[in-house]
């Protein structure tokens, strides 16, 4: 009987906490400074979209989408024959999510980074990363630099409200397959295409 009523107790300390926090919780929201306001508009404009909205499908159309003249597929050689040998390279290494040998090149000095994988023999470009200094634009014009509404604008249908937030990183697309916009205090510090996650 004394271990029930222990039980009991244990139930109603517990149920009385989490009551607490939801109370505690909905007093911070209802309290919020009003330059949160923005990120919350942004969080319901992008929800209204998800509700109507395959990202799956939208992200594997952005992974076509230039950044100067570089796009996911195109050869190791291209890439050579344009930006010359990389600064570094990483050593082959076979993947357990895809089962492909990659590879990783270094462009430092040129703010881009590639992840490469052997297709028919081929290395072809699979993820593309920049930053500063390179100066390549999306085909919607945004760049190293460009501001967050900027990027909302130019991917307004296409921003998964699921991934990232307006503070750290925007998400068009999904993590599987998509274009990642990093943010730093409202401007773009590095833009990535691809699949960041498998």
């Amino acid at each position: 009987m004394n271990m029930l009523k222990e039980r009991g107790e244990c139930l109603l300390r517990k149920n009385l906490l989490n009551g607490l926090f939801l109370g505690l919780l909905i007093a911070v929201l209802a309290i919020a400074p009003s330059h949160n306001l923005g990120v919350m508009a942004f969080a319901q404009q992008a929800g209204a979209n998800a509700v109507k909205t395959d990202f799956a499908e939208i992200g594997d159309a952005l992974m076509k989408e230039k950044i100067g003249f570089l796009t996911l597929g195109i050869s190791g050689d291209i890439v050579l024959k344009n930006l010359g040998e990389p600064e570094k390279k990483s050593a082959a290494r076979i993947w357990g999510a895809d089962g492909l040998e990659h590879h990783s090149w270094y462009y430092p000095a040129k703010g881009i980074e590639f992840d490469l994988v052997r297709k028919d023999g081929k290395l072809i470009v699979d993820r593309i990363s920049i930053e500063r200094p390179c100066d390549f634009k999306t085909q919607r014009g945004i760049q190293i630099g460009s501001n967050t509404a900027e990027v909302q604008a130019a991917y307004k249908s296409e921003i998964n409200p699921h991934y990232g937030s307006p503070e750290s990183s925007i998400v068009a697309g999904t993590v599987f397959g998509g274009i990642i916009f990093g943010i730093k205090d409202g401007r773009v510090q590095s833009i990535f295409v691809g699949a960041s996650a498998e």
